[in-house]
């Protein structure tokens, strides 16, 4: 029976692999067996669940219906097996394993990768991986078990409502402007010379990236265009050569704004910040190595996020916040 359970495991970790790399050729060097060995366990896998997960051409493979299905349940089964791993490897003085971080870009810079830092200086057994990606790109990678925890603004409605989460804390939304904007300098700030201005987002306005219409709707404000950019750094360069205006979080304005061309604003009231939540992959147990890695988030969030969480920036500071505060 042991023979046979650790056959099948191999099974599914073939199929899993043929997908992610989307041939038989391509998984087969990825996990050192050979093309037929590859081929092989995929058939015993269709053979002993009665149907076909893979469909082959000689361009491209595709999954059939029973094979999108049963794909998450592979990555599932594979994951909670490698949990266990961990967990009695762990039984030991020192943490081991794998720990999977979901976050997005600007937070990633800002709050992970100082917190990843300490915790393999910490425990240098414990490998932790960054996967990033927009809100519901992050709440499908937990719903499938690709990330053990996930960082993520609220503002985006929650598809899987299996997926537990918590509050963390507010990212300040910010302006940022050329420095000879009318804006750069007005206060009080009048929100409504937006409407005569490009207005740039990451993301996509209309889809992942909604909470930003929705804020500029509440206010009347209705930009001439809104220009959806993927990267903050070439905002930043956009904003600075004078063609158009930002609405950044504050995470992703500390790292991708900077230069005397540009003014980082701080937008008034509660409207402009956003709550991050951490979000927990669902269905699955904790782990000593995950339970580790929230103890030092929870110990370490609020000090890395004192100077961000909450902005503040008068006119005249270029291309930097004046001042912070917790």
């Amino acid at each position: 029976m042991s023979e046979r359970l650790n056959l099948q495991l191999s099974w599914l970790a073939t199929f899993v692999a043929v997908v992610d790399h989307g041939s038989f050729t391509a998984a087969g060097r990825a996990l050192g067996r050979s093309q037929p060995r590859v081929s092989a366990h995929v058939a015993a896998l269709e053979q002993a669940l009665g149907g076909t997960l893979l469909i082959r051409t000689s361009k491209e493979l595709t999954l059939t219906a029973a094979g999108a299905r049963f794909l998450p349940k592979a990555r599932a089964a594979l994951a909670e097996i490698q949990s266990g791993v961990d967990e009695v490897r762990t039984l030991g003085t020192k943490l081991r394993g794998r720990v999977t971080v979901g976050g997005y870009p600007g937070l990633s810079a800002v709050l992970l990768a100082p917190l990843m830092q300490q915790f393999r200086r910490l425990h240098p057994g414990v490998t932790v991986v960054l996967r990033e990606g927009d809100p519901l790109q992050l709440e499908e990678a937990l719903a499938h078990g690709e990330v053990d925890i996930a960082l993520r603004t609220s503002d985006v409605p929650q598809v899987h409502h299996n997926v537990p989460s918590t509050h963390l804390f507010h990212e300040k939304i910010v302006l940022v402007v050329p420095a000879r904007h009318p804006l750069a300098t007005a206060s009080p700030m009048d929100l409504g010379l937006l409407a005569d201005e490009t207005v740039m987002v990451t993301g996509d306005p209309y889809g992942g990236w909604a909470d930003y219409r929705d804020r500029l709707d509440r206010i009347g404000a209705d930009p001439v265009e809104i220009m959806v950019i993927s990267q903050p750094t070439t905002i930043s360069a956009l904003v600075a050569a004078g063609l158009g205006v930002a609405i950044l979080g504050a995470f992703a304005a500390q790292v991708a704004v900077f230069g005397d061309d540009v003014v980082i604003r701080s937008l008034p009231g509660p409207l402009w910040q956003r709550e991050i939540r951490l979000y927990r992959r669902s269905g699955r147990v904790s782990t000593p190595t995950v339970d580790a890695f929230l103890d030092l988030l929870h110990q370490t969030a609020p000090a890395l996020t004192a100077r961000t969480a909450i902005w503040h920036s008068t006119g005249g500071t270029h291309g930097k916040t004046e001042s912070h505060q917790p």
